[in-house]
């Protein structure tokens, strides 16, 4: 793999860190900053700053390093859980993702001193204090080193004392009966080397309830042969029965081999492994050595033991001979294959669900041809149509991904537009966990950005006013995603004033958008806003005013074969509901005949099928027929008439009559000459080869190498009932 590759999955896991992180921040702020909250937005950061040292991004990793240690002061109980600080967190989290983005560009990472002086600040004024009079107290130790007295010997018990201090827990033992477990660790040269700071590891397992059994302190060498890249140390920390081993590895994950590890009563600290290390000055003093360090507070506040400071114990690393790296590998148990993932490039995944597309019309052109011939094969073709669903619905749900990727962009929006607009806004979110296509998923950013922009500045009011319309002063936006009849609906929502409809009519007049004496319905006034160059606002902002965006987010939603709908209510808010395939690629549908014409119908709009009685068919004007289904009267729309076509079924007793559901109209009767089949069918764009065409959602290749067009169902409903209402007018 090159080094491109590597760093491309690097970057990617910085993305799944930073939405890790945006999580648990998220839960913070509602109030929920328990023990695993805060360790999970810690390990995020971890992470970054791991691989950010190891790619060489000095600024991405001096900037983590400082959120970093600040997370460490809040895990430690140093620093108290407040509404300022988690939104001091949430503002770094925003810069630290621009500094991801600036390192992925290659561009000039973003201005974080403010930003990083007031972690700092908020480090000293809850628990700075001690730490810098405890380096303080450091300093007159390395310089009488330094000064070249022959004795370099040092009390190694109270330098394991100092090793252990923050690891032991004297005062906690452990309860009467209680099991434990072991884990040996020993971190390599390479750890301290790639930005890892191996003790905030350390802390890691002692949070989870590991107390430090042992410290191994005698491959430690003389002064004159130290090296502060190596790693002389080497832990036993005893477990309690309840953490599992996998747990203790996912705190190691990201440093990998630089650091061996064993496990269980019967193992032992791993041996030392000496790395060659960059050219460096062997015996530099100790005072020298420090002098060049980026920041020895900095550092003195993230270890608060003086943990290297170690000197002269009474071997020589060359008394003992450094092991064969196998031997530190065979230490280490490969990890459990439950759970494993690969990353796959999203070309080669695309070839494959293509591959399962000309599957599915390979398939139908063989039914065809058999049934054609003559041919029976039912037991062979129901296995061969089960075995290419399977295959279509596994390479599908390779494509899934869940909707919450999406949704987790919206904390940071509210909060840029909480700067610029005044408006604090609370987020409800549900349905984060729903699942659909990939693809889908990528292009929603864009239109869900405008919709909750929108919402906050034109529909959510300003405090004063909410407050004089009895409204509580924070505004509520509301985000749902869920699956109905093989759709994913998304619903944003707001709790503001409703749209204006006297002002978007007046305003639509006044741009030439509708003519003055117009008779429109609310639905009607409502979609105004859709129209290209419309805009109710006063002033042009950065946020709005210039009557582009809206018009925009309903063709990239019709792009997506989806529709977008409005209802509004006056002084109780706005909800604008997005209805979108589940893929883009393959669906099932039923195959009928009108004229000379062969349609697909999706079948996830499709209800039932039936042949009306005479009884069945009531007149409504002079121009609509209706439905008798079960007591309740739906409008017919014949295919015919409403594709504009010459042939066909025009009367209800002529033809077949398919029930459907759509989101805009409610139920429809739909009649067609005739029903063919029903199958799965591969979805192609019309507007990508064609141009786009109303009510019309695709096309795709019949068994037989026919072209068939894929209907619009709720389009062409929408658009035929108006038109009927006005021939009836």
């Amino acid at each position: 793999m090159s080094p491109e590759e590597i760093q491309q999955i690097f970057f990617a896991e910085c993305e799944e860190s930073l939405a890790a992180a945006e999580s648990g921040l998220a839960a913070c702020k509602a109030g929920t900053h328990d023990t695993d909250t805060v360790n999970a937005v810690f390990r995020a950061v971890h992470s970054i700053k791991g691989g950010a040292g190891a790619f060489g991004y000095a600024a991405l990793q001096g900037y983590t390093h400082t959120f970093e240690t600040l997370l460490s002061d809040v895990r430690e109980g140093l620093v108290p859980i407040e509404n300022k600080l988690v939104d001091l967190l949430l503002r770094a989290l925003d810069t630290l993702s621009d500094h991801v983005e600036a390192a992925r560009e290659g561009g000039d990472a973003p201005g974080d001193a403010s930003l990083i002086a007031e972690m700092e600040a908020s480090m000293a004024a809850n628990a700075g204090a001690p730490i810098p009079a405890a380096a303080e107290d450091a300093q007159p130790e390395v310089a009488d080193i330094a000064e070249g007295e022959e004795d370099f010997g040092l009390d190694l018990d109270a330098l394991l004392d100092d090793l252990t201090a923050d690891f032991s827990k004297p005062n906690e033992a452990p309860a009467a009966g209680e099991k434990r477990w072991k884990v040996h660790l020993r971190p390599h040269a390479g750890a301290m080397r790639n930005g890892s700071e191996p003790i905030l590891m350390l802390r890691e397992i002692a949070a989870l309830g590991g107390e430090c059994a042992h410290c191994e302190v005698s491959q430690i060498p003389q002064l004159d042969g130290f090296d502060p890249a190596q790693g002389y140390l080497g832990w036993t920390f005893s477990m309690p029965e309840k953490v599992e081993e996998t747990a203790v590895r996912e705190i190691f994950d990201f440093i990998g081999e630089d650091c061996a590890l064993a496990f269980g009563e019967d193992q032992d600290i791993p041996p030392l492994k000496i790395a060659q290390s960059p050219p460096r000055p062997v015996a530099k003093p100790a005072s020298a050595a420090t002098a060049g360090e980026p920041s020895p507070a900095a550092d003195s506040a993230v270890l608060s033991t003086p943990v290297e400071r170690p000197q002269a114990p009474e071997a020589k690393a060359d008394d003992k001979a450094a092991p064969a790296p196998a031997a530190a590998a065979a230490s280490t148990p490969a990890p459990p294959a439950a759970g494993q993932s690969i990353r796959i490039d999203l070309f080669k995944l695309d070839r494959l669900i293509d591959l399962v597309g000309e599957l599915v019309i390979a398939q139908a052109m063989l039914v065809q041809r058999l049934g054609m011939a003559g041919i029976s094969a039912t037991e062979e073709l129901a296995l061969l149509e089960s075995l290419t669903r399977d295959i279509q619905e596994s390479a599908m749900s390779i494509r899934a991904q869940p909707i919450g990727s999406v949704f987790s962009r919206v904390p940071r929006i509210l909060r840029d537009l909480a700067s610029s607009t005044g408006k604090h806004v609370k987020l409800e979110v549900s349905g984060e966990s729903t699942e659909l296509d990939k693809t889908v998923v990528e292009r929603l950013g864009e239109p869900l950005t405008h919709l909750i922009r929108n919402a906050v500045d034109h529909g959510i009011e300003s405090a004063e006013d909410r407050i004089a319309a009895g409204k509580d002063p924070e505004g509520t936006l509301t985000l749902s995603a869920e699956h109905r009849s093989g759709r994913i609906v998304i619903s944003i929502g707001d709790d503001g004033g409703g749209i204006n409809r006297e002002r978007v009519l007046a305003k639509a007049i006044e741009k030439g958008i509708v003519s003055p004496d117009v008779q429109l319905s609310a639905e009607e006034i409502d979609n105004l806003i859709f129209a290209p160059g419309f805009s109710t606002a006063q002033t042009v902002s950065n946020i709005s005013g210039r009557g582009v965006g809206m018009d925009v987010v309903r063709q990239n939603v019709k792009e997506l074969g989806g529709r977008i709908t409005i209802e509004s209510a006056p002084g109780k808010g706005t909800n604008f509901i997005l209805t979108l395939p589940l893929t883009l690629a393959i669906s099932d549908g039923m195959i009928v005949n009108v004229g000379d014409q062969t349609l697909v119908v999706p079948l996830a709009n499709v209800v039932e099928s039936l042949r009306p009685g005479q009884d069945d068919v009531q007149g409504l004007g002079v121009s609509r027929d209706m439905l008798n289904v079960r007591g309740r009267f739906i409008p017919i729309i014949a295919l015919r008439n409403a594709l504009g076509w010459k042939s066909g079924a025009q009367a209800p007793e002529e033809g077949v009559l398919i029930v459907v559901d759509t989101e805009s109209a409610g139920q429809a009767a739909l009649l067609v000459d005739d029903i063919c089949d029903q199958r799965q069918f591969v979805i192609k764009s019309l507007a990508t080869n064609f141009r786009p065409v109303d009510g019309v959602a695709g096309a795709t290749i019949l068994g037989d190498g026919r072209v068939a067009l894929i209907l619009d169902v709720d389009g062409l409903v929408a658009c035929a009932l108006p038109g009927m209402e006005r021939q009836a007018a």
